[in-house]
């Protein structure tokens, strides 16, 4: 996978989990909060993370949609203060839990200019905010979201372990069409708290600070 790492002189860590496909601009505009660095993860054409977390007293996780599985895979055995799942599960690819496994295989199958073009406008739900992602910085080319999505499918077809870490919260909008709501709920109500916003699977942009990701 590939990190960035924004470093604000803090004692602690705010760790980011991308959604596939998806660039770290997506969380520029959050402000961080005084004596926070931030480590963006994302690309996950592997799963390996080199950073040393060791240095940071206190650390937070956020995981959005394809990162929540990923996020558990890297974290585990990690001390975290908090850990919060937006529009994800850590069963991705179910037919219960996630997103339906003919979908998956069918986006991977097909995927093209005119199919990322869609999927783009179904995590955006508006045509403003597609017009905004799309004017993102980083934004990766199509055959390196194609090579992230055909590795991540392998190995989620080889490691379906869950609850790896603990989640504290899920944060589920109102209006995503790529987790369907009601398998988020199926697979967060006995694990942690569920927050319901109105809103579409790509939500960052009705945020505007890191602090609302989690509850204190």
């Amino acid at each position: 996978m590939k990190t960035q790492y924004i470093q604000n002189q803090g004692e602690h860590l705010i760790v980011y989990f991308a959604g596939w496909g998806t660039p770290p601009s997506v969380v520029e505009h959050l402000i961080l909060p005084a004596n926070y660095d931030l480590l963006i993860c994302y690309d996950y054409q592997d799963l390996t993370c080199d950073f040393d977390f060791s240095a940071y007293q206190q650390i937070r996780l956020v995981a959005w949609s394809m990162g929540v599985w990923v996020a558990e895979r890297v974290m585990q055995g990690k001390k975290l203060l908090s850990a919060t799942a937006i529009n994800g599960t850590g069963l991705p690819c179910h037919d219960q839990f996630g997103i339906p496994e003919a979908i998956f295989a069918g986006t991977l199958a097909g995927l093209n200019e005119e199919n990322r073009h869609k999927f783009e406008r179904r995590i955006c739900g508006v045509k403003s905010l597609l017009n905004q992602y799309q004017q993102l910085s980083q934004r990766p080319t199509l055959a390196q979201i194609h090579q992230e999505l055909a590795a991540l499918y392998q190995l989620l077809q080889q490691d379906q372990r869950t609850d790896l870490i603990h989640w504290d919260k899920a944060i589920v909008a109102s209006r995503d069409k790529i987790f369907p709501i009601q398998n988020q709920r199926l697979y967060w109500h006995k694990r942690c708290n569920i927050e319901e916003m109105d809103g579409e699977h790509l939500l960052f942009p009705q945020l505007n600070n890191w602090q609302q990701c989690w509850n204190d």
